[in-house]
């Protein structure tokens, strides 16, 4: 009877187990790409950023082991996302784009200023919506017209839902996965006491969709930002007091070899 008890509970033990019962949420597939990084693989996007409009392209210039390096043309790009992938290097692992790069900080005035990102997850194609990939914080600072500026920042990025289907420029796409990069900043001076320029707000929200064996095919990019009312002070940065302004990246065709 032990004997017959012991077996019935392995029995269930294995049953329970079984990878076909599962529910498909931890199941991951890697025999695709959500930015195929074949040598010469390339895309063209419209960017249009308020009413002004270019044309640009990105292309996979070298590899080296599992290493991928995309130049922008014209360089440097309109489309921030272009910058970002075409100003370091990417790795393609375990269905994650991993980019080490740099990110324009984007607020007029604040001259050169760009934000590092190492091992950055671009976008995990088996993560979970609402998963965050990807949190790095920094600190930099500037002097503008004899006011030192310290700036403090967050980058992040986050998985959002799949879209099942998305027209982009009159083309349909399927299987679409959907990722954020927001920066979230704060800034702040001194005069005679700290006075805050900048309350942490976020700044920039990077929204990008990634088609199955295409890649990037749209990226809406949205700076967003207000300063703090200091004309009591009779202070005057060469910043504008706010600021919404949308930039939208197209694919309009593409080439993967």
């Amino acid at each position: 009877m032990i004997k017959k008890l012991a077996f019935a509970i392995c029995l269930i033990s294995i049953v329970s187990c079984d990878p076909s019962d599962d529910d498909g949420n931890n199941v991951t597939n890697n025999n695709f790409s959500y930015l195929p990084l074949n040598t010469y693989n390339s895309w063209d996007y419209d960017v249009k950023i308020g009413a002004d409009s270019s044309v640009e392209g990105l292309t996979v210039s070298s590899v080296s082991g599992n290493e991928y390096t995309l130049t922008a043309n014209p360089n440097p790009p309109s489309g921030i996302m272009t910058g970002i992938l075409s100003s370091g290097t990417l790795r393609a692992t375990a269905g994650k784009l991993i980019g080490n790069g740099t990110v324009d900080f984007g607020i007029q005035g604040l001259d050169n200023l760009t934000l590092e990102i190492t091992d950055g997850i671009m976008y995990d194609q088996n993560a979970n919506p609402d998963t965050e990939l990807y949190t790095t914080s920094g600190t930099s600072t500037q002097i503008i017209q004899a006011y030192d500026l310290d700036i403090s920042y967050e980058i992040t990025t986050v998985q959002l839902a799949s879209v099942a289907q998305m027209n982009v420029n009159g083309t349909n796409y399927t299987d679409v996965i959907h990722s954020q990069l927001i920066i979230n900043a704060a800034i702040g001076t001194v005069i005679l006491v700290p006075i805050p320029l900048l309350s942490a707000q976020d700044v920039i929200v990077i929204d990008n969709y990634w088609a199955k064996d295409v890649g990037l095919i749209k990226s809406d990019t949205q700076l967003d930002y207000t300063l703090e009312d200091l004309s009591f002070l009779g202070a005057v940065l060469p910043v504008p007091q706010s600021a919404s302004i949308l930039t939208e990246q197209d694919l309009t065709a593409y080439s993967i070899n």
